[in-house]
């Protein structure tokens, strides 16, 4: 029963369900599983020695706004969403699956949303095993009755959210990126390092229009703790807002792209 009604769900959206099969049966998806579950490898190290910074601290800081929102999770991405056309591109199949009755337009939603499928669940999945972990530091605090720390629960929160932002974005922009870019995977690498890691931490005006900075703002402004802070945040409906039209943009350039590409 189970089995049928998933049937029906994804029979109306062959692409998405071919995108989704692909990634399943693939590489990438181990690959991408490995980075998302990183940060939980940093709590167990953390968990051995935790009295360098508070739990609050490190999962807020140290990881989110460090480690997660401008390396991990942009590279965590990138491997799928370059992937979802690019090699459409690369294996030369992309001809075969435009000559299916269906619009430019739907093709590319329909890529993003399995990228989406498969990409949230596993990502997510990392924050709340490395949200778990941490709050084990403070296990032996509330076993004697004492709660030192603030509730870390906010900071999960927070952290799904920005992070279901940030990948939403990322995947639009990277999948947009692979059918201008023939390495699609290299560049984005390079990018993420580079402009997003490196140059988005230290040089504000990059940071001003670095993905990095919006997603780090919805990450403060979910949270709504004043000793939780990022240079020149927005307010949480600008970035919202601004993001949003990011990936309207992506989407509709993707499709401008695919309608004009030499596919023979």
């Amino acid at each position: 029963m189970a089995s049928t009604a998933m049937t029906l769900f994804w029979r109306p959206f062959p692409v998405a369900t071919l995108t989704v099969r692909q990634f399943l049966g693939g590489k990438a998806v181990r690959i991408v599983t490995v980075l998302a579950f990183a940060p939980a490898i940093y709590a167990l190290i953390y968990l051995v020695n935790s009295d360098w910074v508070t739990p609050f601290e490190f999962l807020s800081d140290r990881v989110f706004i460090d480690l997660v929102s401008p390396t991990l999770l942009p590279i965590t991405v990138l491997i799928l969403a370059t992937g979802a056309l690019g090699n459409e591109v690369e294996d030369r199949t992309l001809p075969y699956l435009t000559l299916k009755p269906i619009g430019r337009l739907r093709i590319v939603l329909e890529k993003l949303a399995g990228v989406l499928v498969v990409a949230l669940p596993i990502v997510l999945a990392g924050l709340v095993a490395t949200w778990a972990l941490t709050e084990r530091a403070e296990l032996p605090a509330r076993l004697q009755g004492r709660v030192a720390e603030p509730d870390l629960t906010p900071v999960l929160w927070a952290s799904l959210a920005a992070a279901a932002v940030e990948v939403v974005v990322f995947s639009a922009l990277f999948l947009m990126v692979s059918l201008y870019v023939a390495r699609a995977l290299l560049v984005g690498m390079i990018y993420a390092f580079v402009w997003e890691s490196i140059l988005g931490r230290f040089l504000p005006g990059i940071r001003l229009i670095s993905v990095r900075q919006y997603v780090q703002s919805v990450f403060v402004g979910v949270l709504d703790d004043p000793t939780v802070t990022v240079p020149n945040a927005f307010s949480l409906t600008s970035a919202l807002v601004t993001m949003a039209i990011t990936c309207v943009v992506a989407i509709l350039l993707a499709t401008r792209r695919l309608r004009r590409m030499n596919l023979e």
